[in-house]
């Protein structure tokens, strides 16, 4: 398995979050509260997409197209309930609702292209 990929992965989460926390922090001391959430919540999506990965590896077990496809389908079906949730948050008009669900879309949606990106190598 290439645990190269495995490792930009991580490094690429860490970075993630390590940016959310540090823009929180930064709009809490501005007291810019509701953005300060929205980057907690980007930072979680980050994270459980790491914990995601962890699980992958192990379920592998080595196999690196067992890893690619088994957080490739979590990309898919993780996201899939946002959106359905989305879509329910639009139809009643809750903005703040729809506002926490496109953030969690658009994380995977990164999450999703850096991963394409690495592991486009693969063979």
């Amino acid at each position: 398995m290439n645990h190269q990929n495995i490792q930009r992965m991580n490094d690429f989460f860490a970075e993630r979050i390590a940016g959310c926390e540090q823009r929180g922090t930064a709009l809490k001391a501005d007291e810019r509260g509701d953005e300060a959430v929205n980057e907690k919540v980007r930072a979680n999506i980050f994270d459980v997409f790491r914990t995601v990965l962890s699980a992958a590896e192990k379920a592998g077990r080595g196999d690196a197209k067992a890893v690619r496809s088994f957080f490739r389908d979590r990309l898919e079906t993780i996201p899939s309930g946002w959106a359905v949730s989305y879509e329910k948050a639009r139809e009643h008009d809750d903005a703040v609702r729809m506002q926490i669900e496109k953030i969690k879309l658009d994380a995977a949606a990164e999450i999703r292209e850096y991963f394409d990106q690495v592991w486009e190598e693969e063979p």
